[in-house]
């Protein structure tokens, strides 16, 4: 369980994580993992990360649940359901060297990609939402990062800001607890998962707050390009510790 520094600053990090997915409706994972990764085991920490994820986008479901598209969300959310058992399976049979290499270069790449305005015109049929919701699920369930798929997908409907978060946040929400029952069945929650759970929450309700605050005077392209930065050069600093044991 993390305790003094490292839990003040795990707080912290979830406090911004919260605020960014609070305000775009996806990128926890990407902002949070970096430093998670850094004081738990990534088994864990994907665990940790998938359930502050669903209890923070059970809040925003409740609070913009009203634009909803869910003849549209469907798909993906079924897509995402189906997943989620196989990317359980790869994570509690992975090595935890393999899985920090794996999401810290994740990371750096989806970070990277976040910077382009690439659209992809599958994303616009309508067999995407069950692929789109069965990759993110995957790669959600299996390393705790993935967003960025599932929110290419929703941006390419061409929804209004609110409804691709309600969306995203039905999607995200829905996979996450049905993984967080595979996670306790097959062993992956134990009592210092469920107490790092329970500690880091605070920063969930400081991001959600400032989420609230922030999500209609921010400055989307400035907000973006600090975010990007953060995820890319915390996904560098953890892919260094890796390889050179520092």
């Amino acid at each position: 369980m993390v305790t003094g520094f490292e839990l003040f600053f795990s707080i912290l990090i979830v406090a911004a994580a919260s605020t960014v997915i609070g305000t775009v409706g996806f990128g926890f994972g990407l902002v949070a993992a970096p430093v998670l990764l850094l004081y738990l085991e990534p088994q864990q920490a994907v665990v940790v990360l998938n359930s502050l994820t669903a209890i923070m986008l059970a809040m925003v479901l409740v609070k913009n649940w009203r634009q909803l598209e869910l003849r549209a969300s469907a798909g993906l959310v079924l897509g995402g359901i189906v997943a989620t058992p196989i990317g359980v399976l790869a994570l509690n049979s992975a090595s935890p060297s393999v899985l920090r290499i794996t999401i810290a270069v994740v990371i750096i790449f989806l970070g990277l990609f976040s910077l382009t305005s690439v659209r992809l015109p599958f994303a616009e049929r309508r067999l995407a939402g069950p692929t789109f919701g069965f990759l993110t699920s995957l790669a959600v369930t299996t390393i705790g990062i993935g967003g960025p798929l599932g929110a290419i997908y929703a941006i390419a409907q061409r929804w209004k800001p609110e409804t691709v978060r309600a969306s995203l946040a039905l999607f995200f929400f829905s996979s996450d607890a049905v993984a967080f029952v595979l996670y306790a069945a097959t062993g992956l929650v134990g009592r210092d998962t469920l107490a790092n759970i329970g500690v880091m929450i605070p920063g969930l309700i400081i991001g959600f707050g400032l989420a609230s605050i922030l999500v209609n005077r921010i400055n989307d392209r400035i907000f973006r390009y600090a975010v990007i930065a953060v995820i890319v050069i915390a996904g560098s600093v953890m892919l260094v510790r890796e390889f050179t044991g520092i």
